[in-house]
């Protein structure tokens, strides 16, 4: 959803930017494939799963401002 917000917001041809940023963080990461990165991002292979969530669930409300 939020690439979604970007794209509508700065158009089409910010793809190519967000593109580019993903390969540079894969690359930095050394994440061979997508598939590698969902399985690793997972709250499934967290070894505290609770606290993924928890932890997450504050970045979003933290990040998260009114316009």
């Amino acid at each position: 959803m939020m690439i979604t917000s970007a794209l509508l917001q700065r158009g089409i041809e910010h793809a190519g930017f967000v593109l580019e940023q993903l390969v540079q963080w894969t690359q930095e990461h050394e994440y061979e494939s997508i598939r590698q990165m969902h399985g690793g991002m997972s709250h499934l292979s967290a070894s505290r799963p609770n606290v993924f969530e928890r932890v997450n669930y504050t970045k979003v409300l933290s990040s998260y401002a009114l316009r």
